[in-house]
């Protein structure tokens, strides 16, 4: 029950993105018929953020305890850093796959600028 409570403040904590990535996701959703292409890939970048802020919530949660063992008192920081530098690598890849998406949405389709002579 603790540990379910924890959740629901760090996604509190989250709350001001989530709305702001579910609001962006309706809009893309309202535009869809006017720019299809543009707004499946916004879609799926912010889909992946949303997602990225869900999953790696539980992962910080879960997945050092694997590694970080009370009785391995002197490599404990050795350990420590190396799990958190491994997962801070991962989440922020996902995050930078989820903007370029984003962001491939945001710049596609462009009518290109006249060239003057």
């Amino acid at each position: 029950m603790v540990k379910l409570s924890q959740y629901f403040w760090n996604l509190v904590e989250q709350l001001p993105s989530l709305l702001t990535m579910l609001g962006c996701i309706v809009f893309a959703f309202i535009r869809w018929k006017r720019h299809p292409k543009v707004s499946l890939m916004v879609v799926l970048g912010l889909g992946l953020l949303l997602l990225h802020v869900i999953v790696f919530l539980f992962v910080y949660d879960l997945i050092p305890p694997l590694f970080i063992r009370p009785e391995n008192y002197l490599t404990n920081a050795t350990i420590r850093r190396n799990v958190f530098l491994v997962l801070g690598l991962m989440s922020n890849t996902v995050a930078a796959v989820a903007y370029g998406v984003l962001l491939a949405g945001v710049f596609m389709q462009r009518p290109r600028a006249p060239q003057f002579e």
